[in-house]
């Protein structure tokens, strides 16, 4: 199974996986943390379609995003804040040292490649008082039977353990290159349950909703929603309702310079 995805190719459809109808408590953290920061200059490292960073415009207008993805950045550019996008890489960040008062990144250190080099350069071009945060999901802390897509969708969960860091190896990370006060909080936790045919509704089945299921093949993508179909049928024939569910810990690791 592959470990790196084109998101020029799914950027168009990206914003799927954030519907309207919910709440985004990773999203408030952020906006407390940058109100609390008295933040003027905030970047966002692998900024995608720039979501987050339109939210944190009632801060400061002084936002910058970074992604590898000329796609992402194209959509970015259709938020209404005026966001300064740069396409390049979180490993080697194209600005000047002592630039920014906030860094973060939301469900994308897995994506950089070498997470250690990401936390030096993030000391890098902070200011002095200023913070990183690094929110998303620790694979290695999860049950897998606690996110169905781990178990219907084969090799999945094996790849996630191979692409994410694990939060000790972050905390390690922050506090031998020198970040100050590095916590470990839970911001979000998600919980969704889908009974039986149900679980079709779930933004994040999509193929191109989630990375997890963006990197399987179309065969192998058909395949899991193949296992969960038979699984209903197995259901049904037992006169019993399948459950479907998504428990998941979004935590924040923060430190500052």
């Amino acid at each position: 199974m592959q470990t790196k995805l084109n998101y020029d190719k799914i950027a168009p459809e990206y914003n799927q996986r954030y519907p309207d109808s919910q709440t985004w408590q990773r999203g408030q953290a952020l906006l407390n943390l940058a109100s609390q920061l008295k933040a003027k200059t905030i970047l966002e490292a692998g900024s995608g379609t720039g979501f987050w960073l339109n939210m944190l415009h009632q801060v400061t207008p002084q936002l910058y995003g970074l992604d590898f993805s000329a796609g992402m950045i194209e959509q970015a550019r259709k938020q209404p804040a005026p966001i300064k996008l740069t396409r390049g890489t979180a490993t080697h960040l194209p600005y000047q040292n002592v630039t920014f008062d906030l860094l973060y990144c939301v469900d994308a250190i897995h994506h950089f490649g070498d997470h250690h080099a990401f936390i030096r350069e993030a000391l890098r071009v902070l200011k002095p008082g200023g913070a990183l945060a690094i929110i998303g999901h620790d694979p290695h802390e999860v049950d897998p039977s606690n996110w169905y897509i781990y178990n219907y969708f084969d090799g999945v969960y094996e790849t996630d353990l191979r692409r994410y860091p694990s939060g000790k190896s972050v905390v390690n990370w922050m506090n031998a290159d020198g970040f100050q006060n590095v916590t470990v909080q839970e911001v979000e936790r998600i919980v969704n349950i889908h009974v039986d045919e149900g679980v079709f509704n779930d933004p994040f089945i999509k193929h191109n909703a989630t990375s997890q299921l963006a990197l399987l093949s179309a065969e192998r993508y058909q395949l899991g929603l193949g296992k969960i179909q038979e699984a209903l049928k197995q259901a049904r024939a037992r006169n019993e309702r399948l459950v479907f569910r998504s428990q998941i810990s979004v935590k924040m690791f923060l430190g500052t310079k």
